[in-house]
């Protein structure tokens, strides 16, 4: 069975960073887990980190929900059972719902990029190890790269309108925050091609 990843908002905003986690999810390299607080704060912040109009980035994110719920029915977990923790967990306020929630989930890995916001000693009771994702991705790349790179060039063809058509237009969007795991998939792509 495969292992419990829980994911933070930060994660969710980027629709390339959000469409290849999903991605290895489908494929069952990992179980999908979220929270409802969690995809709020996606839906809501989504348009402000890109500076789309308002309307069509609340559109837009409200739809990308809705396809995640439906794709990953079985991922949310219910306030009602990470709500009462809330107050007693140790990191920071504003992401106590989402240390919460990712216990509750029963989550190996809760992925972030505010590893700041959940210290160790707030995770550790609790055997949840925080990673970035560019980690995360290193972490799945080098455990089976044959399937990720399946992964990268399958969600490529399903794009239909350029940019982001191609494996490395995918590659180079997630560039500048996943740098080790663009380089560990663009070395294993040169190399499959050399042999």
């Amino acid at each position: 069975m495969a292992f419990v990843a829980f994911l933070d908002a930060c994660v969710l905003y980027q629709a390339t960073l959000r469409d290849v986690l999903l991605s290895l999810a489908e494929e069952d390299v990992y179980q999908v887990r979220w929270s409802p607080h969690v995809l709020d704060e996606m839906v809501k912040n989504v348009g402000a980190r890109l500076g789309l109009d308002p309307k069509q980035a609340l559109a837009g994110a409200e739809y990308a929900r809705s396809m995640m719920e439906q794709a990953f029915p079985d991922a949310a977990v219910e306030p009602d059972a990470y709500v009462p923790l809330v107050p007693v967990m140790a990191n920071h306020p504003k992401d106590r719902h989402v240390l919460a929630a990712a216990i509750v989930a029963r989550a190996d890995v809760l992925v972030t990029s505010n590893i700041k916001d959940f210290p160790t000693a707030a995770c550790q009771p609790y055997n949840l190890e925080v990673q970035h994702p560019d980690i995360f991705l290193q972490h799945q790349f080098g455990l089976n790269p044959e399937l990720i790179t399946m992964v990268l060039v399958r969600l490529a063809s399903e794009r239909k309108q350029p940019p982001m058509t191609d494996v490395e237009d995918i590659l180079t969007a997630l560039q500048v925050e996943h740098p080790r795991f663009v380089a560990m998939a663009r070395t294993h792509i040169r190399k499959s091609k050399d042999a």
